[in-house]
């Protein structure tokens, strides 16, 4: 009977101690898994044996400011050439400051040469849209800086042809457009982007403040358009635009990524979507960063 007693005895143990153990794999396993989702992938570098700066996608970003100004076009050879110009968040002297452009099936490197102001600059052609076979190959732009042999890079942004290069329009941002508010609801990591009704916006040809007809605030979530708004012409200023009131809040949660931009049909009678401001959320915030573009034409 003692024997029996103690087998049991035993068994339980054995059972007891398989329990605790698989409780701790479910535990790692749930804690590894979260690591993964809340890391951001890291950076890749142009050369595959140099060093990559791993900075999160949320506080990676290099420029401040990016700009074009049209030199004109070629209508034999089908090309469009401007100035592109852009500004660091951090100046960096004795760094190289390339723009890489994807179209199509290539990809080009152009070295940027720096100023005096802190600019860096340098001529770009591309082809543009095809109008007897309608071909329109994508544009991707992307600025990569090479510092004591450490390569970091930051994605810009995609434009549906090189139409761009073509814009002599650009978007004046008066007043901040989007607020991350982080809500305590059951579901963690959620939070509301919302449009604040005091962004104010003008368009400029030059330094002049332009009309323009079907204005709209367009909020992109993850690369989806998910909301639309009407912009109305403020009172207190001529062409100068806002959101039209009314409840415009978008739910969002951890590693979504939220753009705003501006659209609008031009005197021309063109198409332009501008791009104003992005935001990366995390569990703890959504930080919103000001990104003015050259506009998207069509």
């Amino acid at each position: 009977m003692r024997e029996k007693k103690l087998t049991l005895w035993l068994l339980g143990l054995a059972l007891a101690l398989c329990a605790a153990l698989a409780g701790l794999v479910l535990l790692q396993s749930s804690r590894l898994r979260a690591l993964r989702e809340n890391t951001p992938a890291a950076i890749s570098s142009a050369q595959e044996d140099a060093p990559v700066s791993t900075a999160p996608e949320n506080s990676a970003h290099l420029t401040e400011a990016f700009g074009l100004t049209p030199a004109g076009t070629d209508e034999t050879k089908g090309t469009a050439t401007a100035e592109i110009s852009l500004r660091l968040w951090e100046d960096q002297m004795d760094a190289a400051v390339k723009l890489l452009i994807e179209a199509g099936e290539k990809t080009v490197s152009i070295p940027l040469e720096r100023s005096a102001n802190r600019t860096y600059t340098a001529p770009v052609t591309l082809a543009l849209p095809d109008r007897q076979s309608g071909e329109n190959a994508p544009v991707s732009l992307t600025v990569e800086v090479e510092d004591s042999g450490v390569f970091s890079r930051e994605w810009l942004g995609e434009y549906p042809n090189a139409l761009f290069m073509t814009a002599t329009l650009r978007a004046d941002l008066k007043e901040g457009g989007m607020t991350y508010v982080r809500k305590s609801l059951p579901t963690p990591g959620v939070g509301l982007m919302r449009m604040n009704p005091e962004c104010r916006l003008s368009v400029l040809d030059g330094d002049e403040s332009v009309a323009v007809k079907n204005a709209a605030f367009r909020v992109y979530c993850n690369g989806k358009l998910v909301k639309s708004l009407p912009a109305v012409e403020d009172e207190t200023g001529r062409n100068l635009y806002g959101p039209k009131a009314w409840d415009n809040a978008l739910v969002c949660r951890n590693g979504d990524r939220v753009i705003l931009t501006f659209s609008c049909t031009g005197e021309d009678g063109r198409f332009y979507e501008f791009q104003l401001e992005t935001a990366y959320i995390t569990h703890e915030q959504g930080d919103v960063t000001s990104r003015l573009m050259p506009p998207a034409v069509s």
